[in-house]
């Protein structure tokens, strides 16, 4: 392994808590898992993860993403996701440190860089290994942790320059579509914000394409390329999403859950359950959430 990455690794063992430990510094995050677990049902806001040790499995949309020590995962887009630990045990868990990402911080910095020529329309999401500047950064910003008198200075400027080395770096094309304003990518943003406030109402493609200012197929296209999804499998993945998260942590029913994320047919609700997880829902309301109860303790 890597010095750097084991220097961190180490720090981030030593420092963080099973789960997630949130640091002094508000942005910034640190994973610790000892066990090989699935994990519940999330959307990504803007972000960049460093995997320190171990191995961690995404799906988003019908796109699988495998990351270990060494590689960057950034998401620019409100994304849902499925996770997985792959690799993790008591002696070697799965480390990782992350760091929301500040659209302003993203903005500034843009202005200041050579202009892209043309717009590109990739995905909102990508995994790179990490280059030696970047991990540099990272080093010293954990450094912190250990200097609380240097923190309320150093903190913001590190922030600054790990998003800059990102910039600079193969994902720079994916993280400034945080910044990119007045073009189709924030189009596209507007559409993912009215989706997730309103995911449990229907609507029509159309409608929602209008309301970006988009016509119905470039929206479609466009959705499709960024977040790996078109408009309704998004909607019907944050639907399930959030009725799994409901079933594993409330006591609710598979019916009452079903009907909380806007399904009015339970038979239909439970076969999209099943085929998206590959279990039915009365068996996770059974014996899942013992499970997950168990896996988190």
């Amino acid at each position: 392994m890597d010095e750097t990455i084991a220097d961190l690794a180490s720090k981030v063992a030593k420092k963080g808590q099973e789960g997630l430990t949130q640091t002094a510094m508000p942005n910034v995050g640190l994973y610790k898992v000892s066990r090989c677990i699935e994990l519940l049902p999330e959307t990504y806001r803007p972000v960049v993860s460093l995997i320190l040790q171990g191995e961690k499995r995404l799906l988003i949309g019908d796109e699988v993403l495998t990351y270990r020590a060494g590689d960057t995962f950034t998401a620019a887009l409100e994304l849902p996701v499925l996770g997985k630990i792959t690799q993790a045990s008591a002696d070697r868990p799965y480390l990782a440190i992350s760091l929301a990402i500040d659209p302003g911080i993203v903005s500034d910095l843009v202005l200041n860089m050579p202009d892209p020529t043309g717009e590109a329309y990739r995905k909102g999401f990508a995994v790179n290994p990490a280059g030696r500047d970047l991990l540099d950064a990272w080093s010293r910003m954990l450094r912190l942790i250990d200097r609380p008198a240097e923190m309320r200075i150093m903190a913001p400027l590190l922030e600054r320059e790990i998003v800059y080395r990102l910039l600079l770096g193969p994902q720079g094309v994916v993280l400034k579509q945080v910044a990119a304003a007045g073009s189709t990518i924030s189009q596209i943003r507007n559409a993912l914000a009215l989706i997730g406030e309103n995911y449990a109402s229907p609507f029509k493609v159309e409608d929602l394409a209008r309301a970006v200012g988009m016509s119905p197929s470039a929206f479609h296209r466009r959705f499709k390329a960024a977040t790996g999804m078109a408009p309704l499998q998004y909607q019907k993945t944050l639907r399930l999403y959030e009725a799994r998260r409901l079933l594993l942590t409330e006591p609710l029913s598979a019916t009452s859950a079903a009907f909380s994320v806007g399904y009015q047919s339970g038979s239909q609700f439970s076969r999209e359950y099943r085929r998206m997880f590959g279990t039915p829902p009365m068996r996770e309301v059974r014996t899942g959430r013992m499970d997950w109860q168990d896996s988190v303790s």
